[in-house]
This record gives C-alpha cells, sequence and structure tokens, in this order.
C-alpha cells in the first residue's frame, strides 16, 4: 500500500468559470507536490473503500488541517484523516485547453489528465480522443524516451474514440515544460469477435484476450494478502508503502508480489494480461538521475545513439527493473525470468501482455514472482490467459488531415518513422488529427490503437560537474539507483513541507 505520509501539500487553486474545461486524474497522497488547495471528487483509503464526493456550493472535497472533507450526500459531510488515505482523485480548470472551445473546435475536454504535470511528471505528449461530444484524455506514448537515442514506438488503446461523419478526430498535446518529438503517429484498426478483447505486447503484437483468470493467490513480501489491489481493473492500485521505507537498507529497496493461478493440464504458453504504469514519482525520477550527469548531458545523449549503448542501458535497466519489470515464474523449485513488463504512464494505466514460456513447469499451479523498485510501480490488475487462435489483424491508417500548433500541414511528417518531427517545444501547443474511420464489419467489435512514435526533452540542466561517485554507484552497484531515488524522496519530502510551513 502507498505511504502514510501526512502531508497537506497541495495543488495550485484554480478558480471554476462557466466556461471551464475540467481535467480529473489520480494521485497518491506522497506525491502531490506543494501548493494551498484541491478540488478532490474521489478518495481511495488504505482498506481499500472508495468515497466519491458530490458538488455542493460549487465546491468538492477539500483537504483541512490533515484531513479530507468533503460532501457524500447533501447534507452529509465526512471526515477522513489524510493517514487513511491511499489515493485521491482530484480535478483542476485547465485553461489551455478551454481555448479550445474559443477558436472554434466544438469540444469539452474531460478524462484523466494533467493537473500535477508542470510540478511532478516528465513524460511525453497527450493523446485526446473525440467520443462524438468531447475530447477525453485516452493516451501517453512513448514514456522514457528522454532522448533521440532512446525514441521508441508506443500503442495506446483509445477506449473512447468514436466515429463523427466517417473520421476519428484527436488532438495531440504538450502541457509538460518540455520539447516533444513526434516521428509517427497513425491509427491500428482491429474489427475482431465479440467479447474478446485485444491488447498489444511492448513490441506491438497484438493478442486476442478471450478467456482472462485473475490469481487465485495474490501476497506481498509479507505474506499479506494483497488480491483486493491486483484482481480487477479498478481504482485500486497496488504500490510502494513509502512510509516504511529506509533509503540507507537494502532490504527496503525491493518490494515483492506473489501469485499463483491455476495452469491446465499441459500448457506451454500464457498470456500474462497486466494492468499498470510508472509511478510519479518514478517519471520525476528520469530527469533527477540525468542531471547528475551536469554538463556532459549531451554527450551521453549523443552516446545514446550507439546500439551497443542503448543495449548495456536496456541490460542496466531489466537489472533494476525501475521502468523495466522482470516476469519470473516458478520451475523445479527455481525462480526464472520469463518475461518483461515494461512502464508508462502515470497518467493512464494500459492494458499490455507478457507472453509467457511454460516450458517446464509441473503441476497445475502458476507461479509468478515480480520484485518491483520500490516507489518505481503502480500495479492495477493482473490476469492469465490460455486461449489461443490467430493473431488479431488492423488495418493502419494514415491520416487525412493534420494541424500543427503552428498551422503546419504535418501529413508528410507524421507518416513514417523517419526522422522527420513534429516538434512541439512549448506547454499549451496543440494539433488537430482527423482520420478516415473505415466501414465496420456486421457482427463485429472494433478496437483502435495510436500508433505513435517519437521522444522528448525533459530539458534538465547540463550544467556544473558529472556526478561521478553517485552515477558509478547507480552504475555497477545492483540496487543503489533505487536507494537514490528513495533518499531523493524523503529529501523532496521535507524540502515540500518545509515550504509549506514557511507559506512559500
Amino acid at each position: 500500500m502507498f505511504t502514510k505520509i501526512v502531508t497537506y501539500i497541495t495543488l495550485t487553486c484554480f478558480i471554476l468559470t462557466l466556461s471551464g474545461c475540467y481535467q480529473r486524474t489520480e494521485i497518491s497522497r506522497s506525491d502531490l507536490p506543494v501548493g494551498e488547495s484541491l478540488r478532490i471528487t474521489e478518495v481511495v483509503k488504505t482498506d481499500g473503500k472508495l468515497v466519491s464526493f458530490i458538488e455542493v456550493d460549487k465546491e468538492m472535497g477539500v483537504i483541512e488541517d490533515s484531513t479530507v472533507t468533503g460532501f457524500v450526500a447533501q447534507t452529509v459531510r465526512v471526515r477522513i484523516p489524510l493517514s487513511e488515505v491511499k489515493r485521491l482523485y482530484i480535478e483542476k480548470l485547465n485553461p489551455g485547453l478551454t481555448v479550445l472551445a474559443i477558436i472554434g473546435i466544438p469540444v469539452l475536454i474531460a478524462g484523466v489528465a494533467l493537473l500535477v504535470v508542470a510540478l511532478t511528471k516528465k513524460s511525453c505528449p497527450f493523446v485526446y480522443s473525440y467520443d462524438g461530444t468531447r475530447y477525453v484524455f485516452d493516451g501517453e506514448p512513448f514514456g522514457g524516451a528522454i532522448c533521440e537515442g532512446l525514441e521508441r514506438t508506443d500503442w495506446c488503446k483509445l477506449e473512447h474514440l468514436k466515429p463523427v461523419s466517417d473520421e476519428y478526430r484527436l488532438l495531440l498535446t504538450n502541457e509538460v515544460d518540455e520539447t516533444q518529438y513526434t516521428d509517427e503517429f497513425k491509427l491500428w484498426v482491429v474489427d475482431h469477435q465479440p467479447g474478446a478483447t485485444i491488447v498489444p505486447d511492448a513490441e506491438g503484437n497484438l493478442y486476442a484476450v478471450g478467456q482472462p483468470i485473475r490469481p487465485l493467490r495474490a501476497t506481498d513480501g509479507h505474506g499479506a494478502d494483497i488480491s483486493l489491489w491486483v484482481n480487477e481493473n479498478d481504482k485500486l492500485f497496488w504500490e510502494s508503502d513509502l512510509s516504511t521505507k529506509n533509503p540507507n537498507s537494502v532490504a527496503d529497496w525491493r518490494d515483492t508480489i506473489m501469485m499463483e493461478f491455476p495452469k491446465p493440464p499441459g500448457a506451454k504458453t500464457a498470456k500474462l494480461l497486466v494492468n499498470g504504469s510508472t509511478t510519479f514519482w518514478g517519471s520525476q525520477m528520469l530527469k533527477r538521475m540525468t542531471e547528475l550527469r551536469g554538463e556532459k548531458i549531451g554527450q551521453w545523449f549523443a552516446e545514446l545513439k550507439d546500439p551497443a549503448n542503448r543495449e548495456m542501458l536496456d541490460v542496466w535497466d531489466k537489472r533494476e527493473e525501475l521502468y523495466k519489470l522482470q516476469v519470473r515464474v516458478k520451475t523445479d523449485g527455481t525462480w526464472i525470468t520469463r518475461g518483461i513488463l515494461w512502464g508508462g504512464g502515470p497518467y493512464i494505466s494500459e492494458d499490455r501482455v507478457v507472453p509467457l514460456d511454460l516450458s517446464g513447469i509441473e503441476g497445475n499451479t502458476l507461479k509468478i514472482l515480480l520484485a518491483p523498485a520500490a516507489g518505481f510501480w503502480q500495479l492495477n490488475s493482473f490476469a492469465i490467459d490460455y486461449s489461443g487462435g490467430p493473431k488479431p489483424e488492423y488495418q493502419e491508417i494514415a491520416g487525412t488531415k493534420m494541424i500543427g500548433h503552428d498551422g503546419a500541414d504535418l501529413l508528410g511528417i507524421l507518416s513514417s518513422t523517419d526522422q522527420k518531427f513534429y516538434v512541439m517545444p512549448e506547454t499549451g501547443e496543440i494539433a488537430t488529427l482527423v482520420f478516415p474511420a473505415p466501414p465496420s464489419k456486421p457482427g463485429y467489435e472494433r478496437t483502435v490503437f495510436a500508433k505513435v512514435s517519437g521522444y522528448y526533452d525533459v530539458r534538465a540542466k547540463a550544467e556544473g560537474p558529472v556526478q561521478t561517485d553517485v552515477l558509478s554507484r547507480i552504475t555497477f552497484e545492483p540496487g543503489f539507483a533505487t536507494g537514490f531515488a528513495l533518499q531523493e524522496f524523503m529529501k523532496w519530502k521535507s524540502e515540500a513541507l518545509r515550504a509549506s510551513r514557511s507559506g512559500k
């Protein structure tokens, strides 16, 4: 469970206006940056209960004296100590996106977007889907690709996208203090049998998940039952409890999740279905660790264009499990890595398939072990699927109209992964994208993915000497990167509390 830090540090208050467009997001209590007030819509308590607030006199839930307070009915006000709060669902007015309505785009922005972006998130572009009445936050591709050498392709399921006049409409936005470089943007349209769920793996291979099976048992490293937090795609996430972590204790650098699933006789392969993402703090640490390179950040970025250096970084990341999490299965009494889960987010937790080879696993139980780096992962649900069948077929659709924030025609730029980038250097920039919607097939359901390639520059401060000692330990001492991240978290928490108390 996530941290029980008593923190009244909150977000900057935005005045409600009639023309305003609100955005909603969820955040762990420990990730709240310094500010003045919140507009809280829901709270997830540490016991797994969800409390929803209603608007009374134009106000939702708020934090007062280390307590979340708000109305759950017109005359029923509740108070929840912050020590009992695990996650908060909060909303704010987004004046940047409100401008869309003013300049003539007939939209209402909604969904789970921005909020603490300017202070905590170092991530990637945001993708919004038009659902027929409004644009809804629906994807955040290529998280972790912080320089050109780390450019990658990502697949975002567009759950809210609906065709209007035989076309799909999307927005691509920059809502973070960074420069974003988008190389390609296409849609994958999949028409499939009803009841199947179409899910990609990290490489963009698509799978039809037909009979997902939830864990028979799920426990943490202390043997506690965590089924409530990992069994369903809902608002209950498993996360590290940072309030119990000692940065100087190696034993606190990792958590453990062990799950058991039924295994049919003779099963040789399986699809592990995971819904989860990187935490806010994990995204923040990308920049903090990059800045350890000081004035040589540019040199390091250039070196990452070399495939050999990227391979070394990949090996390190799989060892440390900050942004790539090993999936281990128990075979003949030994835990063996059989798959890798890639991080993403943190605003949207995507479904991903991790294909598993089950050779050598005897009996009717599949045991899976995860050892996530403390503070870097938020995991929503797990399931296993043994169903077979052919890989889903898709249509790759190119845009018919793509206009950048500066009015530039982007059709040629975003048509392929060719290092011709659409560059968004400023916060608040928005591109409008239109794609043809192919005729639907009678009797089939449709799933649409955004296939997006690119990278982003987090604007790390390239100044000062290289922190050689720390970088050396991060590179060569297994687990130290997590210990360093915990130290940085404790430092940030202390600085935030001091700022809050001083009124700054």
